[in-house]
């Protein structure tokens, strides 16, 4: 992927995200088409897709499958674990700068669970992409992303790392829909402790996640160590319905 693509994602969602915001759409609006707005704009639609990703993981817009893309009414909640975005737009919502140390990528052979996850053999080459996240220079995250070669190849990996993966493989028509994630609570050992910059045994919420396309392919693994006083985490838990009655 080229800088140049990398920086037309970036204008085209900030474009809309102006046009959101001089009220050209409103909170609940169904926002034009991809294909149309592409075509307006004389640009592909994989851009379009990928500038539209990047405003659904701010909470600037929402898509519902079968119905379109609409603005929402209020950004989502910043640490909304019942929403699934990526680690940039979460430090990013709370004010903070995101960036990226200790970054390391390439061919890796794939683990049992990742493998799995994304029906490989065990052992056979996945891209990976290894990176401690930062929030105005603080470590707060460290996280690591798999997924299979032909959908985003190792050497395009390092390309990314100030951007979002998630809008990369939308650029690849391989948009993530859903994702289903374990949260679990553990202890730094040497080695998380030494690139999140705390001491042994330090609180972590790790996170173990499997993101899927529409169609249900599973197209990204990841498993993310969160410092767990950096972040407050919060999660919408919905009646029981018909449960109740």
């Amino acid at each position: 992927m080229s800088g140049t693509r990398r920086s037309l994602r970036h204008s085209l969602a900030q474009e809309l995200r102006t046009r959101i915001l001089a009220g050209e759409w409103r909170p609940g609006d169904r926002m034009p088409s991809e294909p149309e707005l592409a075509r307006r704009r004389t640009v592909s639609r994989s851009s379009m897709r990928a500038a539209i990703t990047m405003l659904e993981e701010d909470g600037v817009v929402s898509r519902k499958h079968g119905s379109g893309t609409y603005v929402t009414h209020r950004p989502a909640l910043p640490h909304d674990l019942g929403r699934n975005f990526g680690v940039s737009s979460l430090i990013r919502s709370t004010g903070m700068k995101p960036g990226t140390v200790e970054e390391s990528s390439g061919a890796v052979p794939a683990p049992a669970a990742v493998a799995e996850a994304l029906g490989v053999p065990e052992g056979a080459p996945v891209s990976s992409l290894r990176r401690v996240r930062t929030a105005d220079g603080r470590r707060v995250v460290e996280a690591t992303d798999w997924c299979r070669i032909e959908h985003l190849p190792p050497e395009e990996l390092p390309e990314i790392p100030e951007g979002s993966i998630y809008a990369a493989l939308a650029e690849r028509d391989l948009a993530v829909d859903h994702g289903v994630a374990d949260l679990t609570p553990r202890n730094a050992d040497g080695d998380l402790a030494r690139r999140l910059g705390v001491p042994r045994g330090t609180l972590l919420l790790t996170i173990d996640q499997v993101d899927r396309t529409v169609d249900g392919v599973a197209v990204l693994v990841s498993r993310e160590h969160h410092v767990a006083d950096a972040f407050t985490f919060s999660l919408l838990r919905r009646t029981p319905g018909e449960e109740a009655h």
